[in-house]
């Protein structure tokens, strides 16, 4: 498979994580704060550009720290590559130098998520009517997860996807956690359901533990559960599957053996040494890890590798272009 080729189906992979992953938040966070003060509404919309890595973005832009404010910028912001529009709008762009590798499915599929948004008033829809237009994008981005699911070839090219979209989300996930985790001693059990939500693992979570609201049971699920797709632990698992095809008979390269060594380190992870050490610091070491994968991805596959961290894709969620 040419190099351009493959940075694209990475990329398309992890714009339509990030779109994703952007939606539930925001759709989590409102629902959660129907009743707050303006105190903890601020900490809260502060904490969802934390989230996401945009925070010295958004102070740039000088804007007031509001549901509103925030929403729109993280909606419908063609200025801000972190936004849905932009992450959506990129996606397409990546399938569409692509097509001859998706199938017809996939390209209809995205390009008419893709002209939807372009055709919505996505500001009034956020003023007025906010959960339905982030279950929407959850839903489209989930619909194109699952069309290209069952209708393309195990090949590179579904490899390079996929491979994309699980770094995205083994990052997404840690930072979440990260983001979070200050918080959590201190937080209640609507607070908990929060985060577990912000990760569409509420349901999942309650059939392994029932009731409990334990933060060690959240951490660990959300940090190292084998069998929760959007965990940590799987995510890195999934990308080293697909590396470990990549790579063929040629032996582990760099990538592989980054994704391995990760791996390993959270299989057989010790979750009350992780919460009775410094929990913050391991997550964050966690996220610089998952980095490096996609820095060696990049180095090894890519044709822009020399210039990574200059690309205009993004390379890590809320970095802007250069």
């Amino acid at each position: 498979m040419l190099a351009r080729d493959a940075e694209n189906l990475f990329w398309m992979g992890r714009y339509l994580e990030r779109a994703e992953d952007t939606a539930r938040l925001l759709d989590v966070t409102y629902h959660g704060l129907l009743e707050a003060t303006v105190a903890e509404e601020r900490t809260a919309w502060r904490g969802v550009l934390h989230a996401v890595g945009l925070d010295d973005s958004y102070k740039e832009s000088r804007a007031p720290v509001t549901g509103a404010a925030v929403s729109a910028f993280l909606v419908d912001d063609h200025e801000n590559p972190g936004s849905i529009v932009s992450a959506i709008e990129a996606a397409r762009e990546n399938a569409r130098t692509v097509r001859e590798s998706l199938s017809t499915e996939v390209w209809e599929t995205l390009n008419s998520f893709c002209l939807t948004m372009r055709s919505r008033n996505l500001r009034s829809e956020v003023e007025q009517q906010p959960h339905e237009l982030y279950g929407f994008v959850r839903q489209q981005c989930q619909t194109v997860a699952g069309v290209a699911t069952e209708t393309l070839a195990r090949d590179e090219g579904w490899r390079f996807l996929k491979l994309g979209w699980n770094l995205e989300r083994a990052e997404w996930s840690s930072r979440l956690l990260r983001v979070r985790q200050q918080y959590l001693e201190a937080s209640g059990f609507h607070e908990w359901v929060g985060t577990l939500r912000s990760a569409s693992a509420l349901e999942a979570y309650r059939r392994a533990h029932r009731t409990s609201m334990d933060p060690l049971d959240v951490v660990s699920f959300l940090l190292l559960s084998r069998t929760f797709p959007r965990s940590v632990f799987y995510a890195v698992r999934t990308a080293e599957d697909s590396l470990r095809v990549l790579q063929g008979d040629a032996g582990p390269g760099l990538p592989l053996r980054l994704a391995g060594r990760l791996r390993a380190e959270l299989e057989f992870a010790d979750i009350r040494e992780i919460m009775d050490g410094d929990l913050e610091r391991e997550l964050f070491r966690f996220e610089s890890a998952i980095r490096g994968v996609s820095a060696a991805v990049a180095a090894q596959y890519f044709t822009s590798a020399h210039e990574f961290d200059l690309h205009t894709l993004q390379v890590f969620p809320g970095e802007g272009r250069p």
